[in-house]
């Protein structure tokens, strides 16, 4: 194969090549017929089209080499340390035989952390900070419940300040961001900061959730209660204060499991579960799911600055209800993912006993995790025990396939969150690893195809944006509401937090 010259375009005065050029030759040469006149003008190019000699390059075709192998893939190719970019699918992702090294560049922020006992689940806390913050160091404070031995469980906050950015910036950026970011470079080896107070809780928790990002925090137990608490005085720990509550104040910040009477603990669902949500749009109304089908409902007594809660038993489904979401604008309307039936349903609380629409979202295997999103309320996003992530338009719910099915996932779907300011744009999770998608990336036809034929990267959908990995058994991951595109996870190994440097 050998490449061209460029061409180019030079002016035609002087030189033998301008000399000797046909746009110099003058009005003589011309016939009669073609003399310029003001009826019939001529034009004519003062630059000549010429060919300059540059290096060329010959590569030398072998008879038996294949044409498919001459495109390799970057995501594919084995560099010279041995090592190449993980992908779905492969070994390695959740700790398995293949070992995975972090690489920086991938981060804006990164951080993990190790506790003492894992955590099925956990929500963020609004702060003060403001929102929007895009400049570290990032400071975020959580809520999680751990899964230990039973005498040490606990409830707790939990407090990271100091999270600065990986300082990692690529070569054609380095200089315009050199000066601007050398401040913030003196303080990159910095270590985090971790605060943690909590209270004792009865069992291990199953799923933790608060009242809107407030100190409100709703716990599903394993041994079959639904524990609220006002996480306040643990929170006012970190700035020093005492805080109003049930507990002790004011409190040192010594990180000692106190014990913190909950608002209220409701027995009534008689085994455990683990759905569980709050409305967005009624503050105190709540709906919770357990592993026999039943569906509670929960409504803040005494006005919106209430401490107790009436809870009726409201509707019964067939198999256990794994997640609940409630609608970002109807005040009564809630979505539920059902077990072994594959089913969605969507219930309205004016209705009793029963669904206004149910449907079979996934065929032959669990629902999962649900996903309402609060920017286009008409979409509804759903992920299941074999894999798949689906998204649904819920104007045609029940008489139309997805609008999105994503089934690249080797592992159960554990996780799926919409961005709190992006429509279109989803963090998901397996047993594996972590990702974020892009629904509004648009499919490549010719690429796809180019991508099939080479066989090594067809699974992988062009809305995939990152995957985050190295954590093992993930359970969930979730935006953070006030920085944009921090996400933070926590799986079997610990927590990670984490900005992808592609958002």
């Amino acid at each position: 194969e050998t490449t061209m010259g460029k061409k180019t375009k030079k002016p035609s005065g002087g030189g033998e090549d301008a000399a000797s050029s046909p746009a110099k030759r003058g009005p003589s040469s011309r016939s009669d017929a073609h003399l310029e006149t003001a009826e019939d003008l001529h034009f004519e190019d003062p630059f000549e089209d010429v060919y300059e000699d540059e290096d060329v390059f010959v590569r030398e075709h072998s008879d038996d080499e294949d044409d498919g192998a001459m495109a390799v893939d970057a995501l594919a190719k084995t560099n010279d340390a041995g090592t190449k970019p993980w992908m779905p699918g492969s070994e390695g992702g959740g700790g398995g035989p293949s070992a995975l090294e972090y690489d920086p560049t991938a981060y804006k922020l990164h951080h993990g952390l190790t506790a003492e006992w894992p955590a099925l689940s956990f929500d963020f806390l609004r702060d003060g900070l403001g929102t929007g913050r895009v400049r570290p160091p990032h400071s975020v404070t959580c809520v999680f419940g751990t899964q230990g031995a039973s005498a040490k469980d606990s409830l707790t906050v939990m407090r990271l300040s100091e999270l600065h950015g990986t300082n990692v910036q690529g070569e054609e950026n380095l200089e315009e961001e050199e000066e601007e970011d050398s401040d913030e470079e003196g303080d990159a080896d910095v270590d985090p900061v971790v605060e943690h107070a909590s209270y004792r809780h009865d069992g291990p928790t199953n799923r933790v959730r608060s009242m809107d990002g407030s100190s409100i925090v709703a716990v599903w137990g394993e041994k079959g209660s639904v524990s609220v608490y006002d996480v306040a005085p643990l929170v006012a720990t970190f700035d020093g204060g005492g805080g109003t509550g049930t507990a002790p104040a004011p409190m040192a910040n010594d990180g000692v499991t106190r014990r913190g009477r909950p608002l209220q603990v409701h027995l009534g669902h008689g085994r455990e579960g683990y759905a569980l949500d709050w409305s967005r749009k009624v503050k105190g109304r709540m709906a919770t799911g357990d592993v026999g089908g039943g569906v509670h409902l929960w409504e803040m007594e005494g006005g919106s600055g209430g401490t107790s809660f009436a809870v009726t038993p409201a509707y019964a489904a067939k198999h256990s209800i794994e997640d609940i979401q409630w609608s970002p604008t109807e005040d009564t309307v809630f979505a539920a993912a059902e077990c072994s039936s594959g089913k969605i349903h969507i219930f309205d609380i004016r209705k009793k006993g029963a669904a206004m629409i149910s449907h079979v979202a996934h065929k032959g295997t669990d629902v999962n995790v649900i996903a309402w999103n609060h920017k286009v309320a008409n979409l509804l996003a759903s992920g299941s025990d074999d894999g798949v992530f689906s998204v649904w338009d819920l104007r045609s719910f029940g008489k139309s396939d997805p609008l999105a099915r994503f089934a690249s996932h080797r592992k159960p779907i554990t996780s799926v969150q919409w961005h709190p300011t992006d429509e279109s744009m989803a963090v998901v999770s397996d047993e594996d690893a972590t990702y974020v998608y892009d629904l509004s990336v648009e499919e490549d036809v010719e690429e796809e195809a180019k991508t099939n034929k080479n066989g090594e990267t067809g699974d992988i959908p062009p809305q995939l944006l990152f995957v985050h990995c190295g954590s093992s058994d993930t359970k969930e991951a979730h935006w953070h509401p006030q920085i944009p595109s921090l996400v933070m996870t926590t799986a079997a190994s610990g927590f990670s937090v984490f900005i992808p440097s592609n958002l």
